[in-house]
């Protein structure tokens, strides 16, 4: 693609997917001399990149575009083995599937609660009907924070996001995000230092390997880390899906007659229109690919959302298709830094979407009142209108 220069911005467009099939046919290993980025977008080059952490380092630079030094090194997202592995271990021994189980219940109840406001409203507007407060009280379940809590706790996860130029003598929102991020969630983790509760803090601040156990700077920055995760990547999972069940109205009749599809629709919505579009890499030593030389401790963009729409790896990638044979899509990464949280993500979304599909005949989604959240890493909603037309007795 000659002249072009990756945007940042492109992910927030309505449809940069066709733009992403241009750079994986004329530009597979593309520079942004604007952005300083260089940016990978199929799917082979993908995965290969989040397999080979000896190559691609998330220790160098972060995992997150232009991220912030401070997270650098400190988080599982930003560290290599033999750092990773020790961190990774404690993590999973607090994260179990006994974790997930336990909150099976939560799950079921809020997500039927939720749905039967909806139904009876019409008209919502789905991040804050149901999106937040279904990531709210789940979250706050995990680590015991205040429901009261998690509307400030929202602010400063969005404002974690922001990349935006600050006005002149003023710190960037992010930085100050992660501050506040910080000091909240180091009160709460001496609070279950001092008092310990049965929540996934808790667990983290108790949990030993070989008879090492997690500082308490480390638990504070990987608590930070879930809660950044689980709200940012699933609200904007939840509403990616949700808007196309509002602009595919045929994937809604069928979810409704065969609603043991949800989790091939959660998959294949992950894959088509991916929540995480990309993460960062940095490469310990040139890298020669397509024609190109990736200097060393470059910032690469990983892209997901490009690489899930692969044609050598997916036949028909642009269709929405709930009977996809096959499906290994990178929307929760691949390697060593595959989500953590995969399996409590596949459960609230799938029980939200199981018990939501049922809500309603038809969606219709206000474009017109739609606002797509901004962040470079992410691809979403942050206000979701639809109307809900009520499902006929049967």
């Amino acid at each position: 693609m000659a002249g072009y220069s990756y945007p940042l911005s492109i992910v927030a467009s309505d449809d940069p997917y066709p733009t992403y099939k241009r750079l994986r046919d004329e530009d597979p290993a593309h520079y942004s001399q604007t952005e300083d980025v260089w940016v990978l977008t199929r799917y082979a080059d993908v995965a290969a990149a989040f397999k080979d952490w000896k190559t691609w380092s998330s220790q160098k630079r972060g995992n997150l575009l232009n991220d912030i030094p401070d997270r650098v090194g400190k988080t599982l997202g930003t560290t290599d083995p033999p750092r990773h592995t020790f961190a990774r271990g404690i993590v999973n021994t607090a994260f179990t599937p006994k974790t997930v189980a336990g909150l099976k219940g939560a799950i079921d109840r809020l997500a039927r609660q939720l749905c039967e406001r909806a139904q009876a409203r019409g008209s919502i507007e789905f991040v804050a009907d149901i999106s937040a407060p279904y990531n709210a009280a789940l979250l706050g379940a995990m680590f015991g924070v205040p429901e009261s809590d998690f509307i400030q706790l929202r602010h400063w996860l969005d404002d974690f996001f922001r990349r935006d130029p600050p006005p002149p003598g003023q710190e960037p929102a992010q930085v100050l995000a992660m501050r506040h991020l910080r000091e909240y969630m180091l009160g709460l983790a001496r609070a279950r230092q001092a008092q310990p509760a049965d929540d996934l803090l808790t667990a983290m601040l108790q949990a030993e390997e070989n008879g090492q156990r997690l500082e308490l700077e480390q638990v504070v920055v990987t608590s930070i880390t879930f809660l950044v995760a689980g709200f940012e990547s699933t609200n904007n999972l939840f509403t990616n899906l949700a808007h196309a069940l509002g602009t595919q109205p045929q994937l809604l009749a069928e979810l409704r007659a065969q609603p043991h599809l949800a989790p091939n629709f959660v998959d294949e919505g992950m894959r088509w229109d991916a929540a995480a579009q990309g993460f960062v890499r940095s490469p310990t030593q040139p890298v020669a690919l397509h024609g190109r030389v990736i200097p060393e401790g470059a910032q690469v963009l990983l892209h997901l959302g490009s690489a899930n729409r692969d044609e050598r790896q997916f036949d028909n990638p642009d269709v929405f298709d709930l009977h996809r044979p096959n499906l290994r899509h990178l929307g929760f990464g691949q390697g060593v830094h595959f989500c953590v949280g995969a399996p409590l993500a596949r459960e609230m979304t799938n029980t939200l979407f199981a018990t939501l599909v049922q809500s309603a005949d038809a969606w219709e989604v206000d474009r017109a009142n739609a606002l797509r959240v901004t962040t470079p890493n992410f691809r979403g909603f942050s206000r979701l209108p639809i109307r809900l037309h009520a499902a006929r007795p049967t």
